[in-house]
C-alpha cells in the first residue's frame, strides 16, 4: 500500500545548518566490526536507534524487531517515532538515532541542499501498478490526465510525490502541467470539497481511496504513480555519511535484516495487516477497511535508472533545485 508522506522540508535546511556540527563525534553503537562473543557467553548485540515515522512503510522495521530478525543479525534495535522527515533528520544529525526512515523525495531534497546523509537500505519502490494512489473526481467528463487541464485538484503539498505525479502524467499525455491548478487541502476535507464542487478532483490514498471510490458519483481518473519510472525508490533508511564510513559491517547486517524482514512481510500478509491495525488503531474509518487495503510488495533491490528518472521528474515538476546522483544517494549496491 502506498501511503502519502508529506515532504516536510521547509525547515530542514536550517536544521542541517544547526546540527551538522554534531557530526564530528562518534555516534552511539558505532565503530563495531560485528557482535563479540566470548567462550560460553552470549553474543553482545550492536545497539542502534532507528528514528521512524508512524506510517505503513515502516512495517518491515517493526517485523525485524518483533520477529527477532535484528537479533539474528547481531543487532539490538530501538525505534523512536517522529511526526515527519524533519524530525528523523534532526535525530540522525544530532546523534540521537543512528538510522532514520524516510520516503525518497524528502531525502533527495535534503541531499540536494548538502545534508550529509546517504541511504543505507531500501524496503519499497514505486511499481507504477499501485491501485490506491488515486486521482478521483465526480465530473464525468474527467477521464484522464489531459482532462485535468483548467481544473482544480486537491493535494497535500504542492511539491509532494502526488503533485509531481499529476504534473508528470499531464506532461506525458501532451499537456501543459502549469494549466492544472493544484490546491493544498487536508485529506479529511477533500471528499466533502469534491461533493460540494469546491474542487474538481483530488488525491486519495489507501483507506481514503477506498472510501472515496465507494461514494456515489465518484470515479477513478488514474493512479498518480503510473507516470513514474517503475522501480523508483520509495521507502528508505538513511544515516550520516561519517557513521556510514565507520560502520560498514553493522550497516551491511542492517540491510540483510531489512531484506529478510521484507521477504517475511511479503510472505505473511496477515502479519502485515496486524501491524496495519496497530498503526490505524486511532483512525476508525481506516481500521474498518484494513482487510481491503492494497499491501506493499516490499523490494530491496535498487534501480539506478529509475532513480535518475525520479530525480529528473522532481527537477522538472517538483521544484528540486539541483540534481542528485545515485552515487550521492545510495551508500550501497545490490547484493551488498
Amino acid at each position: 500500500m502506498l501511503k502519502l508522506r508529506k515532504a516536510a522540508v521547509a525547515a530542514f535546511a536550517i536544521t542541517v545548518a544547526l546540527l551538522t556540527s554534531a557530526c564530528s563525534g562518534a555516534a552511539p553503537g558505532g565503530g563495531s566490526d560485528g557482535p563479540s562473543q566470548g567462550a560460553g557467553e552470549e553474543a553482545v548485540l550492536d545497539e542502534i536507534t532507528v528514528a521512524s515515522i508512524d506510517v505503513d512503510g515502516t512495517i518491515p522495521l517493526l517485523i525485524a524487531v518483533d520477529e527477532g530478525i535484528f537479533e539474528k543479525h547481531g543487532i539490538k534495535a530501538t525505534t523512536t517515532m517522529s511526526p515527519a522527515f524533519d524530525g528523523t533528520l534532526a535525530a540522525v544529525m544530532n546523534g540521537q538515532a543512528q538510522i532514520g526512515f524516510a520516503a525518497s523525495p524528502p531525502m533527495i531534497r535534503a541531499i540536494a541542499k548538502d545534508a550529509p546523509i546517504r541511504a543505507v537500505a531500501q524496503t519499497a519502490v514505486i511499481s507504477g501498478e499501485e491501485a490506491q494512489a488515486s486521482v478521483v473526481t465526480m465530473d464525468p467528463e474527467i477521464t484522464g490526465p489531459l482532462d485535468l487541464i483548467g481544473k482544480s485538484v486537491a493535494v497535500s503539498s504542492l511539491n509532494d510525490l502526488a503533485s509531481i505525479g499529476i504534473r508528470l502524467a499531464v506532461a506525458k499525455a501532451g499537456g501543459n502541467p502549469d494549466d492544472v491548478k493544484l490546491v493544498e487541502l487536508p485529506g479529511p476535507q477533500r471528499l466533502a470539497a469534491l461533493q460540494e464542487g469546491k474542487i474538481d478532483a483530488g488525491i486519495f490514498i489507501g483507506a481514503s481511496a477506498l472510501g472515496a471510490l465507494a461514494t456515489e458519483g465518484v470515479h477513478l481518473v488514474f493512479q498518480y504513480t503510473e507516470a513514474f519510472p517503475s522501480g523508483s525508490p520509495l521507502d528508505m533508511y538513511f544515516s550520516r555519511a561519517d557513521y556510514i564510513e565507520q560502520n560498514a559491517d553493522l550497516l551491511e547486517r542492517f540491510r540483510a535484516a531489512m531484506a529478510e524482514a521484507s521477504e517475511f512481510a511479503n510472505e505473511n500478509p496477515d502479519a502485515v495487516r496486524e501491524h496495519l491495525r496497530t498503526l490505524m488503531a486511532d483512525v476508525p474509518d481506516q481500521l474498518a477497511v484494513v482487510d481491503e487495503l492494497e499491501l506493499t510488495d516490499y523490494r530491496t533491490d535498487i534501480d539506478v535508472e529509475a532513480f535518475d528518472g525520479l530525480v529528473e521528474a522532481m527537477q522538472q515538476y517538483g521544484d528540486l533545485d539541483a540534481a542528485v546522483t545515485a552515487e550521492q544517494f545510495f551508500s550501497f549496491q545490490n547484493g551488498e
